[in-house]
């Protein structure tokens, strides 16, 4: 296979320098404001930034969950720039930036034993403002009995608040994209190394005829472990794919032939978003080498060895076209 071309990214990519987080994913860019927001799934916070400041590092806010065990796995845009859906250890919550407070409006319908094992992880919002949620084994439950094929992709309609599950025993339900005119759904499961493409039928809110859409094997076949993570796609169909324990990002185009790939000084790229005004950006999330030790120091000013848990910013050449991310149609 030939990489037409490759990106290489060091320290002078990183965004916010004196910030650092220990597993920052969900990275979303809301043009209404020129905001970019992001999550640290493990510490359960949501993070903002207005991309037009003159002094980002000084204007980053963020809001936190005041639970302890809280996470958060998933965000999405709504109405108001200022209240997020916040998707928490046991179901959807609204987060204000301007209160501060994260508040749970709806729990998933899982009994105790469930609830306890599992959490929210990627998730997106549907053309038509319904949230799709995917769930996997929580960290306890991954450092004690590693992950199990317990999870599930929820449906969760934004009228209603009525629940289907889409996709069950799933592993690590990861990065979603739908494709520009509606009818296909790209899904992740990272433990198959497989980004998944369905059939949709929005009136039947059916999932068909399940195929590979993307073997990140077949992309890193020099790695054990290549689990595609966080994704964003083009109004073309192009996919900018996260892979965890590469050091990259991957682009392929609309038949899931690889381009090219961005590699970053970093083990553990975890979501990928395009965004700026002109769309020709990309912003890429990390973890820290250390995140499974909840006692281990981040330290921003540690620019040597890998760069996990920062974030990073690269200009491209030219607009890429990404879709915006769909409004959340539920109350707010």
């Amino acid at each position: 296979m030939t990489i037409l071309e490759s990106i290489q990214l060091d320290q002078s990519n990183i965004f916010l320098p004196e910030y650092r987080g220990r597993l920052t994913e969900g990275i979303t860019y809301n043009p209404a404001n020129d905001t970019l927001l992001w999550v640290d799934i493990i510490v359960g916070e949501v993070h903002r930034v207005h991309l037009s400041s003159s002094a980002p590092d000084k204007d980053h806010e963020f809001i936190k969950w005041k639970t302890p065990g809280e996470s958060v796995g998933a965000i999405a845009l709504t109405t108001k720039d200022d209240v997020i859906l916040v998707c928490g250890k046991t179901g959807v919550a609204l987060g204000d930036f301007k209160t501060g407070e994260i508040e749970y409006f709806f729990k998933y319908p899982n009994d105790e034993k469930t609830q306890h094992r599992l959490r929210s992880n990627d998730g997106i919002v549907d053309p038509w403002g319904h949230l799709w949620i995917g769930l996997m084994n929580d960290f306890p439950i991954t450092a004690k009995e590693g992950v199990l094929p317990e999870g599930k992709l929820y449906r969760i309609n934004c009228n209603d608040l009525s629940v289907e599950t889409m996709v069950d025993g799933t592993l690590i339900a990861n990065g979603l994209a739908f494709s520009e005119d509606h009818k296909t759904l790209f899904w992740t499961d990272s433990l198959t190394f497989t980004v998944w493409k369905f059939d949709y039928d929005y009136e039947t809110n059916k999932l068909t005829n399940k195929r590979p859409h993307i073997e990140t094997k077949k992309f890193y076949s020099d790695f054990a472990s290549p689990e595609p993570d966080g994704m964003t796609m083009t109004k073309d169909g192009h996919i900018y794919g996260a892979v965890f324990s590469t050091s990259s990002v991957y682009h392929a185009d609309a038949s899931g032939q690889l381009l090219n790939k961005i590699h970053l000084p970093a083990a553990r790229i975890t979501c990928v978003i395009s965004g700026g005004k002109n769309n020709d950006e990309l912003f890429i999330t990390t973890g820290h080498t250390q995140l499974d030790d909840p006692d281990a120091a981040i330290d921003s000013s540690d620019k040597t060895g890998d760069l996990g848990g920062f974030l990073f910013r690269v200009k491209l050449d030219s607009p890429i076209n990404g879709q915006i991310k769909n409004i959340w149609g539920g109350k707010v």
